[in-house]
């Protein structure tokens, strides 16, 4: 707290005036993350073109809030919550990332690009570009062309493997 104040230009007592407790902090800190994330995504999520373009954009729009705010992104991916129901206000922002991260499959299901429960698929999509933003930004990865070469690996595997079947 310290040196969050000091960072912040104030006290270190000034934000208990507005807040209980350090737990308190973390989930206005998660609140306000997910909501910059959510605004990034939906955003890319509303590019012209067809589904698999928004897809596209979405991921981009994903991978770019990433870069652009790592510490807000390992504030909300690799913190532990605090408890959801005990703060519903931060289980309704959890939950809109998620229809947020839904909204492609959604579409690419409708469409019949992709076969499958949007709600399953919009995790896994998720997952995919998680993964490997996060081995970037850990620095486990050579460069942003290796982060690049794998998430559209990742998108083409997908895409590939969830292709709906002939009857």
């Amino acid at each position: 707290m310290r040196a969050l104040a000091e960072v912040m230009g104030i006290s270190p007592m000034k934000p208990y005036h507005y807040f209980r407790d350090k737990e308190e902090i973390l989930v206005a800190a998660v609140i306000r993350a997910f909501t910059h994330f959510i605004a990034a995504v939906e955003g890319g999520g509303r590019a012209d073109g067809s589904p698999l373009e928004q897809a596209e954009a979405k991921r981009r729009a994903y991978v770019d809030f990433a870069l652009a705010e790592p510490d807000a992104y390992r504030i909300m991916f690799e913190m532990p919550y605090p408890d959801l129901v005990k703060y519903p206000e931060l289980a309704e922002t959890v939950e809109r990332a998620r229809r947020a991260m839904r909204r492609s499959m959604d579409l690419l299901v409708s469409e019949n690009i992709v076969a499958g429960d949007p709600s399953t698929l919009g995790y896994v999509f998720w997952c995919c570009l998680h993964g490997p933003v996060s081995l970037y930004l850990a620095g486990k990865l050579d460069s942003l062309a290796q982060l690049e070469t794998l998430l559209e690996l990742a998108m083409k595997g997908l895409l590939a493997g969830l292709k709906p079947m002939a009857m």
